[in-house]
């Protein structure tokens, strides 16, 4: 005796992951759908991602894995949705969020002076429209909070051809050269 279909498919997005911040730049999320009897659509924003030639085969599959991208991504939280059906007309859906953030940081040198001994002092503020994740003066990673306006005032050793490197949390990065 068989049994009846009495569960959903499953849809799970693996990278990047639901409110992960991003470039727009060669963004790809990819993911799997499964169902115990198999999947027969993915679709993504209404469009069925197994009639592409890509996935010829995939169509009935009990696991599927995906990937799509979006175009024309401009700064602010997109949502994605993604309906998944198995082939006895079940349904599951997932809204997928990502905050796109093609906003490159700035940085600001208010002072930078020899101390002597081979160091140089460096006041400045790191500032993004999201977060800024990581600063390195002269490739010294500096230790801080994360956060949108960041102040910094340290001594670092002196190097010819020095800068301040920002990074973000979507991995927009700026330079400044200490002058």
């Amino acid at each position: 005796m068989g049994r009846g279909d009495s569960t959903t498919p499953i849809v799970a997005i693996t990278d990047p992951k639901s409110g992960t911040t991003r470039t727009a730049d060669n963004l790809t999320i990819t993911g799997y759908a499964m169902d115990d009897f198999g999947v027969a659509s993915i679709k993504i924003n209404g469009t069925d991602v197994l009639q592409n030639a890509a996935y010829a085969g995939e169509r009935g599959k009990r696991l599927v894995r995906f990937r799509f991208t979006v175009g024309g991504l401009k700064d602010g939280e997109v949502t994605t949705h993604i309906v998944v059906d198995d082939v006895n007309g079940r349904s599951s859906t997932l809204d997928y969020h990502l905050t796109i953030d093609n906003t490159p940081p700035t940085v600001t040198l208010t002072k930078v002076a020899s101390v002597g001994s081979g160091q140089v002092h460096v006041e400045g503020e790191a500032k993004d429209n999201n977060r800024v994740a990581s600063i390195t003066i002269d490739g010294q990673p500096l230790a801080f909070t994360p956060g949108p306006d960041v102040p910094f005032s340290v001594d670092v050793p002196a190097q010819k051809g020095g800068a301040v490197v920002v990074e973000d949390s979507a991995g927009n990065k700026t330079s400044q050269p200490l002058q």
